[in-house]
């Protein structure tokens, strides 16, 4: 197993233990493992795409079966008002699995810090939400486009419909004000 690898398994059962809940669903998973990468640059070696729920990599669903499998997580179903999901919390071999990445958890405790602080406490729209804007926010920066807030609230929008744009124009200016956003242009944020 390499290096990647093993940083990979090591974080989920981390994720799960230090979110203020003590347990991650599969979206949050998702969308942490995306910030951690995108955001604060961890070399997990993921490529995300868009996806209806936000950005999206096959590979963190395929490291949760293993971690699973190898006893590192244990995943359950659960029934919530309004369908199903999954509780994903440390397993049998947690502390194993940390041991074999100990120094990536080290070099990355402030990452790991930071995103929990950040979006420890969203529930999973708005985790959608929060990685949506940040993917847009990148799409623009890749063209060298230097985005408003208008610009990146209107396409997040598009994206997520089932949020107002209003409360899309929110989180775009509380992830604009915390520094996640690289595309926009604090002068044109300031007038709109």
């Amino acid at each position: 197993m390499n290096e990647t690898n093993k940083a990979r398994l090591a974080l989920l059962p981390v994720l799960a233990e230090r979110v203020p809940a003590g347990h991650i669903g599969r979206t949050a998973l998702m969308k942490y493992m995306y910030f951690l990468q995108t955001i604060r640059g961890l070399p997990l070696g993921y490529n995300f795409s868009m996806y209806s729920y936000g950005p999206f990599d096959s590979n963190v669903l395929a490291d949760l079966g293993s971690a699973e499998v190898l006893n590192i997580v244990d995943v359950s179903p659960i029934e919530f008002a309004g369908g199903y999901g999954y509780r994903i919390t440390p397993g049998a071999k947690a502390d194993a699995a940390k041991r074999n990445a100990v120094q990536f958890l080290s070099d990355h405790g402030k990452d790991l810090d930071w995103v929990l602080s950040v979006f420890g406490k969203f529930n999973s729209g708005e985790l959608e939400l929060a990685s949506t804007i940040v993917y847009v926010d990148r799409e623009f920066a890749k063209t060298n486009h230097h985005a408003s807030i208008a610009e990146i609230t209107s396409r997040a929008n598009e994206v997520k419909p089932l949020f107002t744009y209003e409360q899309v124009h929110e989180f775009v200016e509380d992830l604009r004000r915390q520094d996640v956003l690289v595309s926009t242009d604090r002068i044109m944020s300031k007038a709109v």
